[in-house]
């Protein structure tokens, strides 16, 4: 065992002591929805990955909660840990093994490591896999998505995976419902629901925006995440330029020749290291057009539309933003489909649908979205299903979905394979079933 002077010593030992502190004494929220149920059972070290301030930390201490053993928290974003460097490493094991001794007596005792922003630590992969080696169960947290092929390449088989997002509307009722039971959701008054929905499509589903009803947080959660881009070298400035002016245009296609222009990014290159930046720090997302994905087979080549990461950041960000109602109520929907995992892609032949979906891990589509906030309309009504009924014949669907904000009906249509039903539904429904 590697020994330290007593002044070597204190400086990480308080350090230590101090995050356990905090980790203790988390505020709880909710328990968090998680879809499908990710099970926490099994010894396999697991990786909650999501934007910064979407509730990681505080998952982490929900599940620690419920666990019998010794359980170390550290967060490798505190620059005072990052200082330290791995060398103090052996400092946190010994900790471990020093408060299991005393709370258990026991030196065969369970041990659980808790370790926000994992990717902080320099060589963090074989520190966590002697850990977990050794018997210790690991929870490693991420705001950073590219993390995710790097931990499942490094640890085949031995790794769970969960992305964790900004509040669900299901989750911000269980918080602002005012004392509604979730049983109750489909069945309180129609008015009231709408009323509570409306109010979380403009401020979005970060806890603490939600809690505080402080919009602000939203921009200074913005600012931060493009400000980290200064590690990597890049040209803030212009990166908040590319950034407002997609999100100014959310689900919508672009061109790096717009965007370079609007930026002032002179090549093709950087621009798409800094849509893989954004990316990577869950700001936006982008989805590929799939027929293209059919037919040329070469990502580079396929046409996105660009969607944001929280349907807070239009209000935050870009307060001028023009009345795209439209445009965000469908970003919203694709938000939730990544909630419940699905893979997302748009339709666009003769006519568009907003969404064709992939469930998880296959290759087939199963559903067909569209999303109208003013499907009342006859002339929307009419290119709204035909656009449906193109990728229902398309993919072989015999039911298709056109969410809306308040309509909800159930239609016949004929197509080329025999009839179609196209189920229309409210969005705050749909997202509470």
């Amino acid at each position: 065992m590697q020994n330290f002077d007593n002044k070597q010593k204190l400086e990480p030992l308080t350090l230590i002591f101090s995050h356990q502190n905090f980790f203790k004494n988390i505020p709880d929220l909710i328990p968090r929805e998680i879809y499908p149920c990710f099970s926490l059972e099994g010894s396999e070290i697991k990786l909650i990955s999501g934007p910064a301030h979407a509730g990681k930390t505080t998952f982490m201490s929900q599940v620690a909660s419920n666990l019998v053993g010794v359980k170390i928290y550290i967060d490798f974003e505190d620059n005072r840990m990052q200082e330290l460097g791995s060398g103090y490493l052996q400092a946190i094991e010994e900790t471990a093994a020093e408060i299991r001794k005393k709370e258990t007596e026991d030196e065969e005792g369970q041990i659980f490591y808790f370790f926000d922003e994992i990717q902080n630590l320099q060589g963090w992969e074989s520190w966590v896999d002697r850990l977990h080696r050794q018997g210790a169960e690991v929870y490693l947290t991420s705001s950073r998505s590219k993390l995710i092929n790097e931990f499942s390449s490094r640890f085949p088989g031995r790794c769970k995976i969960l992305k964790l997002f900004p509040f669900s509307f299901k989750e911000y009722l269980l918080i602002k419902g005012n004392g509604i039971e979730e049983s109750d959701f489909l069945t309180t008054s129609s008015d009231e629901l709408l009323c509570m929905f409306l109010q979380y499509f403009e401020n979005g589903g970060f806890p603490d925006v939600i809690k505080n009803n402080d919009i602000s947080l939203s921009r200074k959660y913005f600012e931060e995440g493009l400000k980290k881009g200064d590690a990597h070298g890049y040209d803030i400035q212009k990166l908040k330029k590319l950034t407002i002016f997609l999100i100014s245009n959310m689900a919508s296609e672009y061109s790096l020749e717009t965007l370079k222009k609007v930026s002032g990014i002179e090549n093709d290159e950087l621009i798409e290291t800094y849509l893989n930046y954004l990316e990577d720090i869950f700001v936006l997302y982008r989805v590929p057009k799939l027929n293209s994905l059919q037919e040329n087979g070469k990502e580079k080549d396929i046409p996105c539309k660009v969607y944001v990461g929280d349907t807070g950041f239009f209000k935050a960000v870009y307060p001028g933003y023009p009345d795209s109602l439209g445009l965000r109520f469908e970003n919203l929907v694709f938000l939730e489909l990544l909630r419940k995992e699905k893979q997302v892609f748009y339709f666009q032949n003769k006519r568009e649908c907003d969404f064709v979906i992939k469930e998880k891990d296959s290759q087939k589509v199963s559903a067909a979205i569209q999303i109208s906030v003013c499907f009342g309309n006859p002339v929307v009504r009419e290119r709204e299903i035909l656009g449906l009924m193109e990728a229902l014949d398309e993919y072989d669907l015999e039911q298709g979905l056109v969410l809306t904000m308040d309509d909800e009906e159930t239609i016949q249509v004929d197509g080329k394979s025999g009839k179609k039903i196209i189920m229309v539904k409210p969005v705050w429904k749909w997202m509470l079933e």
